[in-house]
């Protein structure tokens, strides 16, 4: 069953898993609305989604800013009455010019630490309370995780927001059970995003692809469940998780 005619909001849609997200949706027959900081990003994965027939609109959203997150959920609200989908997938775990690992907590510069758990906390939550009264019976909201099988140390922040976020999925699927409104998360281990590649080629052969990331959470909103947390490794069957 496709989800024809659904309306999706994406975070994190100018590059990496939010675009590769985006562009399944699209070709799925979804509406998508792509959120990000980067409009030459956002274009880039427009032009992608009508290149495969499918539509959408860009809405340039800096998810680290209050300012900006609400001034991007009330233009949603306005421009597309109703949403069916709700994909957080924006995360910080690296700058322009440098990856946010293997480095001390206490070395971290605070607005990094801010900024991460702004991107990766705050935002989905403000999203998730400002559109879930758009969201009709039978709605998904998927959040993306991450594993982290060799621990926190060096990526204290990224990890905080990532482990937040399953919380926020818990908790969300049992605030909305009774609205049918379901809610799970995708645990990926490393992805092989453009950042990814520039920041960790050593270990690109041992990545899951974007792609496959992308296919499951088209199909996980097919489904009628809530409150799972699904691993995905390459070259594995994706399975049910355990909450940290």
């Amino acid at each position: 069953m496709k989800l024809n005619n659904n309306k999706a909001v994406v975070t994190g849609a100018s590059t990496g898993i939010g675009r590769a997200i985006s562009t399944e949706l699209a070709k799925d027959g979804c509406f998508v609305a792509l959120l990000a900081r980067s409009e030459n990003g956002l274009r880039k994965t427009l032009k992608l989604i009508k290149a495969a027939g499918g539509v959408g609109d860009i809405y340039i959203s800096d998810l680290s800013r209050l300012e900006s997150i609400n001034n991007s959920a009330s233009k949603i609200k306005k421009d597309l009455k109703h949403i069916n989908l709700l994909i957080n997938v924006a995360g910080i775990w690296h700058g322009k010019n440098e990856v946010y690992a293997g480095i001390d907590f206490e070395t971290f510069f605070q607005k990094v630490i801010i900024d991460t758990y702004m991107v990766g906390m705050i935002a989905p939550t403000l999203l998730a309370h400002a559109l879930v009264p758009l969201m009709p019976k039978g709605s998904h909201i998927v959040n993306i995780s991450g594993t982290f099988e060799s621990g926190a140390k060096g990526w204290l922040p990224y990890y905080v927001s990532k482990r937040a976020i399953e919380d926020l999925t818990i908790g969300l699927a049992d605030e909305l059970k009774e609205k049918q409104i379901y809610v799970n998360c995708i645990s990926p281990s490393d992805t092989a995003t453009e950042s990814y590649k520039k920041y960790f080629p050593q270990y690109i052969k041992d990545a899951i692809s974007p792609e496959t990331i992308a296919k499951f959470t088209v199909e996980l909103c097919r489904k009628k469940e809530s409150g799972k947390i699904y691993v995905i490794k390459k070259d594995k069957q994706p399975y049910e998780g355990f909450h940290f």
